[in-house]
């Protein structure tokens, strides 16, 4: 068996992409996925007193905002498909909690969805996907 770590997000499509993928990967009867949402953390302002607020806006955020639908998609989906899975969700910056999680999990490799931008878009927003890329020391595969 070998371990997949998927992690999602809202966008439909690249769900679709991946999840295309993933039932394409050799032996998809020996594979076990995670699934992974990510919470953006918040950057907030200290308040008179100079103490930060953001670790208790950063969790009522994220119990606010539950998990898109694209995570319960994918679990049915990889549960149709025969495979075990699992789901984790955290909160921080995408790229690094994805990398974390890989590492936590001991996961053999990461599958994720890239995201069309051009280069002006990609040098003020940045990529998750290339930062999981040169970043991670687990093999990536991008389905697009």
């Amino acid at each position: 068996m070998y371990h997949v770590l998927l992690p999602v997000d809202g966008d439909e499509d690249r769900l679709a992409k991946q999840l295309e993928t993933l039932t394409t990967l050799p032996g998809d009867d020996e594979i076990t996925v995670t699934v992974l949402y990510v919470h953006e953390e918040v950057d907030t302002m200290p308040d008179e007193a100079g103490k930060s607020i953001i670790d208790s806006v950063n969790k009522a955020i994220g119990e606010l905002q539950g998990v898109p639908e694209t995570v319960e998609q994918a679990v049915d989906e990889i549960e149709a498909a025969g495979m075990p899975v699992d789901v984790v969700e955290t909160q921080g910056k995408p790229t690094d909690r994805i990398i974390e999680a890989a590492e936590e999990l001991d996961v053999e490799a990461i599958l994720i969805a890239g995201r069309r931008r051009t280069p002006v878009g990609k040098a003020v927003f940045g990529s998750v996907t290339q930062g999981v890329i040169l970043q991670g020391e687990r093999p990536v595969f991008v389905a697009g």
